[in-house]
């Protein structure tokens, strides 16, 4: 396993962000749930809360497979936005989000999603995958050179207490089931820390770096040179 700070996107991010930038603004940002002051209890078991050992992002508990590449996407003032991680050529980004607690978002941020996706020249459709009903898609995105390129993509949702977890597939996982089983059981056992803080719905839950203790096979883990 190794743990890379990254900055410079890959087409596929860049398809991503295309695709979700202006479609998961949030719907009044300053409100804050009502519930969020209530104390929260304590998680209960679901999906893969047998896992083995897991990376600490702080709000994302990324469990650790033999093999993968992990990914903290970094903003420009390098701060953790969200996590990549590879396995089997396949990458899942994985975001957190505030969510009240008596309502799910993942229906509203899938129906959004899908209209972006097609606004910009893409296509969507929404199908029943492991976890629910997902959008397998094409994303429309410009290279360097210029010309436009389209690249499969695939969007899961989890809805938790206060919680809701994004998952985007780009690869061989994004569109072969059979090469989709690595990063599937990532995203099945990653846990979401909540935290007790008011936020309104829809901020991304905070994130940090892991320690270095934590990633024993790659010598200065963190803090070894970026990846561009």
């Amino acid at each position: 396993m190794s743990l890379f700070r990254k900055k410079s996107p890959t087409p596929e991010e860049q398809a991503f962000q295309a695709a979700i930038s202006e479609q998961f603004d949030r719907k009044d940002a300053d409100a804050v749930d009502e519930d969020d002051e209530r104390p929260t209890p304590a998680p209960e078991a679901e999906f893969g809360d047998d896992a083995g050992p897991r990376l600490d992002f702080g709000a994302l508990k990324v469990p650790t497979v033999v093999g993968m590449e992990v990914r903290a996407e970094l903003d420009d003032e390098q701060n953790v936005v969200g996590v990549g991680v590879v396995v089997d050529e396949s990458l899942l980004q994985l975001q957190a989000f505030a969510a009240p607690r008596s309502e799910s978002l993942w229906d509203d941020v899938r129906q959004e999603i899908a209209e972006g996706i097609r606004g910009g020249q893409g296509k969507a459709r929404e199908v029943d995958g492991p976890f629910g009903r997902e959008i397998q898609a094409e994303i429309v995105f410009s290279e360097e050179g210029g010309d436009s390129n389209r690249q499969p993509v695939r969007f899961m949702g989890r809805d938790g207490d206060r919680w809701f977890l994004r998952g985007v597939v780009t690869g061989p996982g994004a569109t072969d089931s059979a090469r989709a089983g690595g990063v599937e059981e990532i995203f099945r056992s990653v846990q979401v820390e909540r935290g007790s803080h008011a936020a309104p719905p829809r901020d991304p839950l905070p994130l940090a770096m892991p320690s270095d203790a934590q990633i024993p096979d790659r010598p200065g883990g963190a803090d070894d040179p970026t990846v561009a």
